[in-house]
This record gives structure tokens, sequence and C-alpha cells, in this order.
């Protein structure tokens, strides 16, 4: 029997570029999912917030740079008293012979090839102190560096709160301005309702609706607001461009109460202070460094190793080395340096006394600092004691009047002003609440707390 044969001469032609199709779809397909990042929701707590600005600030990740630069320092002075190791090989070809005169006559010596190999061991006895200074200035350098880091973090820590805060802040008035078009489109419905009744005039009506077209606009606004808000935090803390941020928090219950400051506590708690101090205790180790290096001599013994070898061929497996070895002990005096010294030693003089400038300057900062950010806290304190105030009678004028209007005893006009007067007292509240947490962090700031010793 002979097999029977498609009919259609196409059939096995149209199969093998069908499965091509799908297997080129399908790579396509998972080369896009593994190469597209994939978006994830993030929720941040202020806790969640501030543990990734204290991983992946850029600010504070540079200032731990240098608390490492510092450190790998420490390390390098400490090597200037420890034993340096050195090996060293020369392979001379001698074009032309050396030569020596005995009595007037040239004799030539040596050969073709010279092959030389040498290790010197040299250990620091005595170098006037120099080695110690290092490795003090050196630790100076390190506090400082980790004042640096304190500074960063304290800086970092206000800006990722008005950064966090200030995301809730545009949430809640999103919902403020959501809420207050609500009312604003119950009050329309309403209006057009009892206008149709006959109760109340064409006039109250219009303006029931201008009333809802006015508030729209600031809905849209305030929860563009919002995204930009979000936006910039999730640019500080360095989060992936894909990822969505949403915050968890509230900016209730504030913490109103005027915490006890002084300046003198805040000159022994901030991080320029001890930057500044530490760095002048640098300047100082370094001028007595260069002091001792133009007066004191250095002493070092030595201790080397070589072997040399003459040969006309190249021919390494058939030279014969010659060994020697030596111990030495090296004194170094300083005699004259064309006055770098003294000059190294004027600039260090001049150092220090900037720094005592400075010392005078950052100590008003940190007096007018404290004392600016007490005062804005002060304020910011009284604001919300006014404001809660405000809004309860904000509330209760709109009751008042919103019952007037429904009983036709007031008008739409004191009913649209109530309504503006208690919008404007909430969102006065919570700009204040606002205030009064970045206040106390500025005012912690500002009184070098310890981060440790902060709970917000």
């Amino acid at each position: 029997m002979h097999r029977q044969h498609s009919k259609n001469p196409h059939l096995h032609m149209t199969r093998l570029p069908r499965s091509r199709a799908c297997f080129v779809l399908a790579s396509l397909a998972l080369v896009l999912l593994t190469s597209t990042p994939s978006a994830r929701a993030v929720t941040l707590t202020w806790d969640e917030a501030w543990r990734l600005a204290q991983a992946q600030n850029s600010s504070v990740m540079n200032s731990r740079e240098q608390l490492i630069t510092a450190r790998a320092q420490v390390n390098e002075a400490r090597s200037g008293a420890l034993p340096s190791l050195t090996a060293s090989g020369a392979y001379t070809r001698n074009l032309e012979s050396p030569v020596f005169f005995i009595s007037g006559q040239p004799i030539r010596i040596g050969l073709e090839n010279e092959y030389a190999g040498q290790i010197e061991l040299t250990q620091p006895i005595w170098v006037a102190g120099k080695v110690g200074g290092a490795l003090r200035a050196a630790r100076h350098y390190v506090r400082q560096s980790e004042a640096g880091i304190n500074g960063s973090l304290q800086n970092v820590r206000v800006e990722v709160a008005q950064s966090f805060y200030g995301a809730i802040l545009a949430r809640e008035l999103v919902t403020t301005s959501e809420t207050s078009l609500a009312r604003a489109i119950q009050h329309r419905d309403q209006t057009k309702l009892m206008y149709e009744q006959g109760l109340v005039s064409e006039y109250d009506k219009i303006r029931a609706d201008v009333q809802v077209a006015n508030l729209e606009p600031g809905v849209l606004q305030a929860r563009n607001g919002y995204a930009l808000a979000k936006e910039n935090l999730r640019r500080l803390l360095k989060l992936a461009p894909t990822d969505s941020v949403e915050v968890v928090g509230s900016l209730e219950p504030a913490d109103t109460t005027l915490p006890d400051v002084s300046a003198e506590r805040a000159f022994a708690q901030r991080s320029e202070m001890t930057s500044l101090t530490e760095g002048r205790e640098v300047q100082r180790e370094l001028l007595g460094i260069t002091r001792r290096s133009l007066y004191l001599p250095s002493v070092y013994a030595a201790l080397n190793y070589s072997v040399m070898s003459q040969a006309d061929k190249f021919e390494l497996e058939s030279l014969e080395w010659v060994k020697s070895s030596a111990a030495m002990l090296q004194v170094q005096i300083p005699l004259f340096d064309g006055f770098r010294t003294p000059a190294k030693v004027a600039q260090y003089r001049a150092s220090l006394r900037q720094l005592d400038y400075a010392e005078a300057d950052l100590r008003n900062i940190i007096r007018m600092d404290v004392d600016q950010s007490r005062r804005e806290l002060e304020r910011a304190i009284r604001t919300v004691a006014v404001q809660e105030e405000n809004v309860r009678e904000a509330q209760r004028g709109y009751e008042i009047a919103k019952v007037r209007y429904e009983s036709g005893l007031g008008t739409q006009i004191e009913l649209l002003d109530a309504e503006l007067q208690l919008d404007h007292a909430r969102v006065n509240r919570l700009q204040a609440l606002y205030d009064t947490r970045i206040a106390h962090m500025q005012l912690e700031r500002a009184m070098g707390t310890p981060l440790e010793q902060t709970n917000r």
C-alpha cells in the first residue's frame, strides 16, 4: 500500500514556521519579563523611612566612606613604626667593559653580562616621635569623621521627616479637599431639589453649582501635590523608579511639650563642635611632627643580603653566584631643606588660629540656631492649640448655618462662608501639626541631641 499524501502540499511548510513563531514569542516574553524591573508597592512608616535613609542616603554613605578613609590612615600611620622589606634585581649588558687605571694604564674589568639581586630589611629605631604623632593625628581624624557622620545623620533625619510628614500632610489635604467637594455636591443636589420645589431662588441654585465647580480644581491640585510628595520621598530614599510609595502614619498626636534647652548643652553635643575640636588636635599633631622633623635626627637599622654574578655567555644555569650581606645603622640629621619645614610650621600655626576664629563664629551660630528653633517650636505648639479651638468653633458655626439654611432662616451665603471657614480651619490645624513635628526635630538637631535619644 502506498501512503496517502496530504492534498495540501504546504501543510508541512506551515507547521514549522508556526512552531518557530511560538518559540520566538515565548523567548521574547521571557526576555521582557527578566529584563524589565518589576514594580512593587512600598509601604513606608516613619521607622522604615528612617531605616532606608540611614542605609541608602548619599550624604550618609559619603560620610561613611570618609570614615573608612580615616581608619585606613590610622593603619598607614601605624606602619611607620613597622619594618619594611624590599627585594630588587638587576641585569646589565656591558656594551663596553668598565675601565679603571693603574699607574695611568687602563685595565678593563667585568664580563658582558652582569646579574645582581638584593633583599633589604629596614627598621625605624627612633624617628623623633613622628610615628606616634602621626598615629594620634590619624585617630583624631577618625573621631572627626565620626562626628561628620553624626552631623550628616542629623541633617538627613530632618530632611526625611520634612519629606515623609510632608507626604502625610499632602494626603490629609487630599482627604480634606475631597470631603469639601463631597459636601458641596450634597449641598448642590439639595439646593436643586429645593429649587424645583420653589423653596429657594435660581440664584441659590447657580451659586451651589459654582461652588462645586470652584472646588474641583482644588481636589486635582491636592492629588497632584500628594503624588509629587511621594515622588520626592522615593527619590530621597533611593527607591527604584518603578516603586509605588504609600505612607502610613498620622500627624497626630504631635508632641506639644516644650523641652528645656540651653546653648551650653548644645556646645557639648553638636557634631560641628566635636569636628572642630578634633580638627584642631590634628593640626597640633601635624605641627609637632613638622617641628621635630626640623630639629631632631632619625635612626634606622638596616640589614641586606645580595647576590651577584657575571658571564660572557647568556647561560643562567652555568652562573656562579657571589653572596654578600651587611648590617647597618643609619642616622639622618636634618641640616637645611631650603626653608620648607619652617614654611610648613607657619602654615599649621595659621590653620590653628583660623580654627580659633571659626570656633567663636560657630558658637554664635549654634546659640542663634538653638534660640530660633526653640521660638519656632513654641510658635508651632501655640498654633496647634489655637487651631484646634478654631476647628471646634468653625464646626459649630457650620452646623448652625446649615440648620438655619435648611429651615429657611439663613442665606446660602452664610452657609458657604461657614463651609469655607471650616475648611480653612482644618487645613491650618493640619499645617500646625506638621510644623510642630518638624520644629521638634529641628530643635533636636540644633541641640545636637544623640539620635538614640530621639523617638520620632
